[in-house]
């Protein structure tokens, strides 16, 4: 016997009765933009998982174009750069506002 659950959910969300949250816990994502930079990424991940923010790496390395789309897409709030060169600072997006600016990942909060 089915009571057709699929339906019902369906029917709550469209009548705006039922809310989601976003598909993924993850407060980060921090980018991977070549393998070069994997263990800088990782490290920064690590600190800021340390400081209890829930964060996710990138699996591969890839365009950050297509990071950006992915973290939007799972509903991931800021996406972390990393220093891609020597002298660089790292630097936070905020996805929701679009503003982008440089981070300290020891004492960075979610605003």
């Amino acid at each position: 016997m089915s009571i057709g659950l699929t339906r019902i959910f369906a029917k709550l969300l469209a009548e705006g009765l039922l809310t989601t949250g976003p598909s993924s816990p993850s407060d980060v994502l921090v980018v991977l933009p070549g393998d070069e930079h994997r263990a800088g990424a990782a490290e920064v991940a690590g600190l800021l998982r340390r400081r209890g923010l829930n964060v996710e790496l990138y699996h591969q390395a890839d365009k950050v174009a297509k990071q950006i789309r992915y973290a939007s897409r799972k509903g991931i709030p800021f996406v972390w750069f990393p220093p891609f060169s020597e002298g660089r600072a790292h630097e936070v997006k905020d996805l929701a506002t679009g503003e982008q600016r440089a981070a300290d990942p020891e004492t960075w909060q979610r605003s």
